[in-house]
């Protein structure tokens, strides 16, 4: 069976991809990029400890945090459940499911049926929307789109450990009393969040100190990794094709503005929305050129998407910053 009337929408990054699918449900039918955007998604964190071969370099906010986010901007009613049993888990999909309600899950595409990826990542989403017998249905992101597993992998790939992950994490969204809030207010505050966030970091490894920390990094990529063919592959991979829509979600980003420039009626936005697209190609060639140092050895390759990272850095500080007076 499955809960969908329509064809589930398929998208370019997991968690916003399957929040699209659980508002569609509940016929509230907004676009990927303005979800992300009303959820502050846009950030940058580079994260390597010792266990760690490679290191992670992300352009959004932390794993979960868009879907509470966006909770609290439309004032929806976000439930979780977690739970270290996989038969709980189990128990809890299959009732959710026959009542009828879509399920967003958290788990390790990696030991799916389906999956060919090559490397481990315990922080990915689907909407699951239906089952039949001991097979689940799945919206993935492109190319992707409605997959069926086994119930056995999917027990297996939402109880896996690792960075980010969760205890069998599973989510429904409920409509809000009243209906959705003023969205032209919510989508300047998304803008606020996500600008005072990435300029103001916690700690040097966030915002656009941490891309300068990461472009002072590069250069020494071929000495300091363990295995740089592979290391700089899977890096580019992904900044560019792993669900951020290219460009490390600064394209996404980009269309979100476009849009609330439209909701806002404020025109300046889509000048931002401009930059930065020219922004995002920046990634993109930086990305391109991490994997081309893998394949080649090349160092002039780092030091050039080094440099490319360093500029992008001092792009985005003054872009978030014209964004903070705009959203105030």
């Amino acid at each position: 069976m499955s809960l969908l009337e329509a064809d589930p929408y398929v998208g370019n990054h997991c968690e916003s991809t399957t929040l699209v699918n659980l508002l569609r449900q509940r016929e509230i039918d907004l676009s990927e990029p303005l979800i992300f955007g009303l959820a502050g998604g846009l950030s940058f964190i580079y994260w390597r400890t010792k266990q760690m071969p490679t290191p992670f370099v992300g352009g959004r906010i932390k794993p979960d945090t868009l879907s509470e986010n966006l909770a609290n901007a439309l004032n929806l009613r976000l439930s979780v459940h977690e739970t270290s049993s996989v038969n709980r888990a189990r128990e809890h999909l299959l009732a959710e499911l026959d009542s009828g309600t879509v399920v967003g899950l958290k788990l390790d595409r990696y030991f799916l049926d389906y999956s060919t990826d090559d490397f481990r990542f315990a922080a990915h989403y689907v909407a699951c929307v239906g089952y039949d017998d001991d097979r689940f249905a799945l919206v993935e992101t492109q190319p992707l789109g409605l997959r069926w597993t086994s119930g056995e992998s999917l027990a297996t790939a939402r109880s896996a450990r690792g960075p980010m992950s969760s205890r069998n994490r599973a989510f429904t969204i409920d409509l809000p009393e009243g209906g959705l809030p003023d969205l032209p207010r919510a989508a300047r505050e998304g803008i606020r969040s996500a600008a005072e966030n990435f300029l103001n970091p916690p700690i040097s490894n966030f915002g656009y100190k941490g891309m300068h920390k990461v472009a002072d990094l590069m250069p020494h990529w071929l000495d300091d990794l363990d295995s740089p063919a592979e290391s700089l592959t899977e890096i580019c991979t992904i900044m560019e094709d792993a669900g951020t829509g290219g460009g490390l979600f600064r394209t996404m980003w980009a269309e979100f503005l476009a849009e609330a420039a439209e909701i806002t009626g404020t025109g300046e936005f889509r000048e931002v929305s401009d930059a930065y697209r020219e922004v995002s190609k920046k990634w993109t060639e930086a990305a391109g050129l991490l994997k081309e140092a893998g394949v080649t050895s090349s160092r002039e390759s780092l030091h050039s998407a080094s440099k490319i990272v360093h500029e992008a850095a001092d792009k985005e500080q003054y872009l978030m910053r014209r964004l903070l007076e705009l959203s105030s």
